[in-house]
């Protein structure tokens, strides 16, 4: 069997886990466009990876300047490894340093992401930032707008209280939406 074969082969199996279809974050597709990039790096015979190589190529090609909260999370994972890691850990990882919108815990932890300045608040400009990164495309109205729809009217940021309960309830509301769904 050739190697892109046993990677293709690898990739089904972890694919087909159970984790990978109920992941918090992460598509299906995500997962595996992450796969691909994390196994160029992956010594053949452990399959682990040093998360500071995959770093240090984002970086080369220009991608923490364009994904900076994405390279922002690589950055804190690459500093917290001594050495290299399986796919399975960088995913864990990696979705807890992005923060898990379903608990508390996780949803302050994203906003701590994407507060990048560490100011305790989110104003227009790091919306427009995060919708940039994002490929929102939102305009001044639309970030106003989610500004007042979760810190109030009057207000010109928002709060990490506000931001956890605003997802919270979102969230929340997402559930309620999914289970009526799959109950038709």
């Amino acid at each position: 069997m050739s190697r892109r074969e046993q990677i293709e082969k690898d990739k089904q199996a972890l694919l087909s886990k159970p984790w990978v279809k109920n992941h918090p974050i992460f598509t299906y597709d995500h997962i595996a466009e992450f796969y691909e990039m994390f196994i160029l790096y992956a010594e053949p015979r452990t399959k682990k990876a040093d998360v500071r190589d995959i770093l240090v190529t984002a970086k080369t090609l220009g991608l923490t300047d364009k994904f900076p909260i994405i390279a922002h999370a690589l950055d804190d994972l690459a500093s917290s490894y001594d050495d290299a890691v399986d796919f399975e850990t960088f995913i864990s990882d990696l979705t807890a340093k992005l923060g898990n919108p379903f608990d508390q815990k996780g949803r302050v932890q994203l906003f701590k992401l994407i507060d990048v300045d560490g100011k305790g608040t989110l104003d227009k400009g790091d919306l427009q930032k995060i919708s940039d990164e994002l490929r929102f495309n939102l305009n001044e109205e639309d970030i106003q707008e989610i500004i007042h729809n979760v810190a109030g009217y009057e207000a010109e940021d928002v709060s990490e209280e506000k931001f956890e309960k605003y997802l919270g309830k979102r969230v929340q509301r997402r559930q309620v939406e999914q289970e009526i769904y799959r109950n038709k």
